[in-house]
Order: C-alpha cells, then structure tokens, then sequence
C-alpha cells in the first residue's frame, strides 16, 4: 500500500534514504561477491549513471547514488583514524587458519584476537560506540577473510607455476601445452604462451 502511495503521489524524495541504502547494499554486495550479479550489477550500474542526470534528479528530489560506506570514511567522521595504525588491529583482524596447527595453538590465537578486539572496541568508544567500533573490525577482518580464500590459491598457484615450470623449456610430459577441445580446453597454446597466460590470469 505503501508503494502505490509513492507511485501515486510521485513523492520520492521522502524514500531518498531508502533508495540510497538499497543501491548501497547492491553495490557492497557486489563489491564482496565479484563472481555473482554478472548482467544484474551493470544494468544497475547504467540505472544508477542515468539517476545522475539533471533532468532524472529534478523528477526524483534526490540522488539515488551516495557515497559507499567505508571503514576509513566512518573513522574519519568520528576522528578515529587512528584505530587503523593501533598496533592491536593486526592480531584483532587477522585470519586464523588451522592448517596442520595443533588445536591449542588456534585456540590461543582465536583468543588472543578475542582479547584485541575487546581492547580496541574499549580505546575508541570515546570517539565511537563501542559496537560501531567492532562493526569497523569486523569488515576489516571479512576483507582479510575474502584476501584468504580468493587472492592467497591465486598467489599459492603463481609460486607454483614459477618454480615448477620455466617459461622457454619444459621437460618431456611436463608441458603446459593445452590445445582447444582436449580435455575441456577452449584455447590452443603452447608451453610458453599457455605459461604466461596463466600467470596474467
């Protein structure tokens, strides 16, 4: 009912806040999740271009587009950039992997990073509530969670890759060699070029 009144009434401006945190949302989400809404996000991103015009903005009383929240841009307003150099941030947003580790030497770090966040959520509560303080730590540890699973198996592959394989020569049945409809592959190319392919991909 809600929405027919807008629709009716055309009085967007009043959802401004609304539009602006669901764009918002959309773009973070993508930001996050690279590999989903492949023709959704352009089409959204093409929405949002045309929003800037004049004539789109003058029908609409607002701007659909604001400004993406950031951890540096909320400690900024709060005066709390600090936060970002404190000593205690790397162990209170570090990635905890268990690998071969034994179980008590993961538990002391998941404790140890426990204890870091607590003492930064306490230090910058005057600038900051203290649960916006854990919201900043939290999105700086999923951006080192997101670096673990997607840019470490890239760099773990180029190490591999170089010190496994040597661009100009290869040893017989080592050959990175792939030629197009064999075994899934799409490409022909030989060693060499297959090589630096995939250290460009």
């Amino acid at each position: 009912r809600r929405g027919q009144e807008l629709v009716r009434d055309r009085d967007f401006a009043d959802n401004e806040a609304f539009f602006q945190a669901v764009f918002e949302a959309g773009r973070r989400y993508k930001v996050m999740n690279p590999d989903k809404m492949r023709s959704e996000y352009g089409k959204l991103m093409y929405l949002l271009m045309d929003s800037a015009d004049a004539h789109v903005q003058e029908l609409l009383g607002f701007c659909c587009v604001a400004p993406m929240r950031t951890v540096y841009a909320t400690l900024e307003s709060a005066g709390a950039l600090q936060l970002l150099s404190d000593p205690a941030i790397g162990t209170a947003t570090a990635e905890i992997v268990a690998g071969d580790r034994p179980r008590y030497e993961v538990q002391r770090d998941i404790k140890a990073k426990e204890r870091a966040r607590d003492l930064l959520a306490k230090r910058y509560r005057s600038n900051l509530p203290e649960e916006e303080v854990l919201q900043c730590i939290y999105a700086l540890s999923d951006n080192n969670s997101y670096l673990l699973f997607n840019r470490d198996p890239i760099d773990r592959m180029i190490q591999y890759v170089t010190t496994y394989f040597r661009p100009d020569s290869f040893e017989p049945g080592c050959s990175l060699a792939i030629q197009g409809g064999r075994e899934g592959a799409r490409l022909t190319h030989n060693h060499e070029r297959q090589y630096a392919y995939v250290l460009q991909s």
